[in-house]
């Protein structure tokens, strides 16, 4: 399942939170009730007959894993029976012992109610501290290989037979376990769960079955299905750890359950902690204060997590566990699962605490011995209020009272000087706000910028020694139109080329509306920043029909919001809108002005760094893979950022260009007119003429593809980094990436970066 690309990619996890009460997956599908009614296994397809000597288990790609029954025998051993087959689901009859894992857990009842429990493995070793600050030996939660009976039923079905008897288990363990007050007693009318690691296959799979041993029961049972994997695939693409084998969220927490601790740092590895602390990572109180957040894995090694940086608020807790309740006001897609509203009812010292690990509950509200007093002030007649009530993102609830539309954009043509209309409303009540006269809008910023041309942004003609579009403030200049809108007029024309640098803008051109607000949100607090979401609207220059012509999609912002939930930057004053991003961050554009008064000079021997998008963003995910990290220098020089792999940690699959982009959006050849991103500006500032520019597709691939061997190929290839515009346009330099690597050719994109 993994490329060499993804290996490049982060150990740890950035897409998923665990809710209170417990971890585990769910493969409820979207709209369930909260409530144990839901079957746990679905009904697999009967496998097609095998083809002779095709199809090998090694071979597959994907595996369509099943387990069809499960029970315990007369000697207290788990029995379960199987089928697997390929992506054309034709049955693979070669699989052996050697090639899978099985683990057994139950679900362990709470106090708290039906809808909470805990995971416990059976199966178990004792871990020996040997590095770190551990001195004790801890339980931890394993598999079963090898040593059962495995047996091949034909027609791509198989059982296993678990050595291990549930009654019967290694004193040791139990010594250890009664150390740690864990109870690893069978008790048949709990629900068990078993699940299937496959390996030695490029493809993976983690099927799992729920049941109740004592009936047979597999439905109206108790559950404990807290994330949805899809939820976390949203930004992993996809889980694959510990080799790659273990991909679903069900399989995790069999064994990252609260048994099972790391005796090294001695930290648990409990799935809700676990992953809510590495989530937070930077942020976490702990690592503020000094205490790294690590964990040692396989040989000793340490995973730190302390520099993780989620790229989104931590309070959005609904990213990863949905349920129908909280799901029911989401404007965009999640899988729910049958416990997914747990966090916004129960809370634990285990769950809270993974985050709020400054909390000492010994003391905490007089001290708490245990989560059985916690809702007493964490529900909605406590006095701290409901769980959900405190994870409000209050600023995000009140930039959708603020909805900016773009009317019009008159006066447009070469020499003039556009007009743009547009009103801010509140979607809430349909209600249009004076931006003028509204004390809503003190302290506010609000801009109207307009940009050229859409085939690939230049601005070139703006009166400045940068390629940023034109801005006027909406609040100094603009003119109520009477009818709740407003006009204002750009403070430049859209250059005719009479002025320097006597070039003109001609096609279609693009307009914005962007800002932020300074509100009070709560009561006795100080005023916070609100972001605008922008809009935007295109605009002919001198289209021959007089109609504007779009600028090309190539990223999705949906993809974005995935991982990121809301892109607000720049102080807030960009937010959520793609089209706007690119009228600045365009192929003329760099950091010059700034980077020659950085507060902290950047080290890597540039006077300058384009900041392009296509290029820019590329570099900043591709931290982890990148020979030089990319460094850019922010506003007014304050901060130079350095995406480094301390600062960045892409959790999904790079070479996935569709995670981001839309499904043409990465292909070769690029669209007619995609210009050669400038890497020098030249003598002449306001000029692209004199710029030294790098090739567009070789500026894409190398932004990720740093190193001297990918640039010896691209410039063989008649990629150049150091070539002008005019080169370009007039055909005396030549990419011939899109021979190898157009659509349908031998080295497609999409088969190079195994896109799915």
């Amino acid at each position: 399942m993994h490329t060499i690309t993804r290996n490049w990619l982060l150990a740890g996890l950035l897409g998923l939170l665990v809710a209170c009460g417990g971890g585990g997956g769910g493969n409820s599908a979207p709209g369930v009730e909260p409530g144990p009614e839901q079957p746990n296994q679905p009904i697999p397809p009967e496998p097609v007959p095998p083809v002779p000597s095709t199809n090998p288990y090694t071979e597959a790609d994907v595996l369509n894993a099943y387990i069809t029954s499960a029970s315990i025998n007369t000697d207290n051993q788990p029995y379960i029976e199987f089928q697997l087959s390929d992506a054309s689901n034709v049955a693979i009859t070669d699989l052996t012992i050697d090639d899978v894992r099985f683990v057994i857990a139950k679900l362990e009842t709470s106090p708290l109610g039906s809808m909470t429990g805990t995971w416990q493995s059976y199966l178990n070793t004792i871990a020996q501290p040997e590095a770190g600050i551990g001195t004790e030996p801890e339980l931890q939660a394993t598999s079963e290989s090898r040593i059962g009976e495995f047996t091949n039923l034909g027609n791509g079905k198989y059982s296993y037979r678990f050595a291990s008897s549930l009654t019967d288990l290694p004193q040791d363990i139990l010594d250890q376990a009664a150390v740690q007050g864990l109870d690893l007693s069978y008790d048949p009318t709990l629900t068990h769960r078993v699940s299937i690691q496959f390996d030695n296959a490029p493809g993976k799979a983690n099927p799992s079955y729920d049941w109740v041993p004592a009936t047979g029961a597999t439905s109206g049972i108790h559950e404990m299905n807290i994330a949805a994997t899809a939820n976390c695939n949203r930004c992993h693409d996809p889980l694959a750890f510990h080799g790659g084998g273990r991909i679903e969220v069900e399989y995790c927490v069999t064994c990252h359950n609260a048994g099972t601790v790391d005796p090294d740092s001695t930290n648990t590895v409990d799935f809700k902690v676990m992953i809510h602390k590495i989530h937070r990572g930077a942020n976490l109180p702990s690592v503020e204060e000094g205490t790294p957040y690590v964990i040692y894995g396989r040989n000793n090694a340490i995973h730190d997590y302390s520099n993780i940086h989620y790229p989104q608020d931590i309070r959005n807790c609904v990213n990863c566990h949905v349920g129908s309740a909280t799901g029911a006001d989401l404007d965009y897609a999640l899988t729910e699962t049958s416990q997914g509203d747990n966090w916004s009812i129960y809370a634990t010292q285990a769950a809270c605490g993974s985050c709020h690990d400054d909390v000492n509950f010994s003391r905490h509200a007089g001290g708490q011995p245990d989560d059985s007093n916690c809702d007493s002030c964490h529900s909605a007649g406590g006095i701290a209020g409901s769980i959900e009530d405190s994870h409000r993102i209050l600023t995000v609830e009140a930039s959708a009272r603020f909805q900016a539309e773009i009317l019009s954009v008159d006066n447009s043509g070469q020499g003039e000087a556009p007009t743009v209309s547009f009103r801010i409303s509140n979607p809430e009540t349909g209600d249009d706000y004076d931006i003028l006269t509204d004390p809503v809008f003190s302290g506010a910023s609000i801009s109207v910028r307009a940009a050229w041309n859409t085939t690939d942004f230049t601005n070139t003609g703006n009166g400045a020694d940068n390629a940023n579009s034109i801005s006027a403030n909406a609040l100094s200049s603009a003119v109520p139109n009477g009818d709740g809108s407003f006009r204002v007029t750009m403070p430049l024309a859209i250059p005719d080329g009479s002025q320097r640098p006597f070039i003109p803008a001609t096609g279609s051109g693009a307009a914005v509306v962007e800002g932020r607000l300074s509100i009070v949100l709560e009561s006795g607090a100080t005023a916070s920043t609100v972001p605008l979401t922008n809009v935007h609207a295109f605009f002919s220059i001198n289209e021959a029909d007089g109609q504007a012509v779009p600028r090309r999609t190539s990223v999705e912002l949906d993809n974005c919001l995935a991982c990121h939930q809301d892109l607000v930057l720049h102080g807030s004053n960009r937010t959520n809108d793609i089209d706007s991003c690119v009228t600045c961050h365009n192929p003329r554009n760099t950091d010059r002005d700034v980077r020659a008064i950085a507060v902290t000079p950047p080290t890597d021997g540039k006077t300058e760094e384009s900041i392009d998008f296509k290029r820019m963003v590329h570099g900043i995910h591709a931290a982890g893979m990148r020979e030089d990290p990319l460094q850019i220098v922010g506003f007014r020089g304050f901060t130079t950022y350095v995406y480094d792999e301390e600062a960045v940690h892409y959790p999904g699959n790079l070479a996935n260009c569709v995670a981001c982009h839309s499904d043409d959006g990465y292909t070769l050849p690029l669209p007619s007119g995609v210009l050669g991103t400038t890497i020098d500006t030249g003598a002449d500032l306001q000029s692209p003429v004199d710029d030294t520019v790098i090739t567009p597709v070789t500026a894409a691939c190398s932004s990720c593809h740093d190193g001297a061997e990918a640039a010896s190929h691209m410039t063989l290839q008649g990629g150049s980094f150091n070539t002008t515009q005019a080169a370009i346009d007039n055909g005396t330099v030549v990419e011939t990436c899109s021979l190898c690597h157009g659509e349908g050719r031998v080295s497609d994109v999409s088969v190079v970066h195994d896109i799915p």
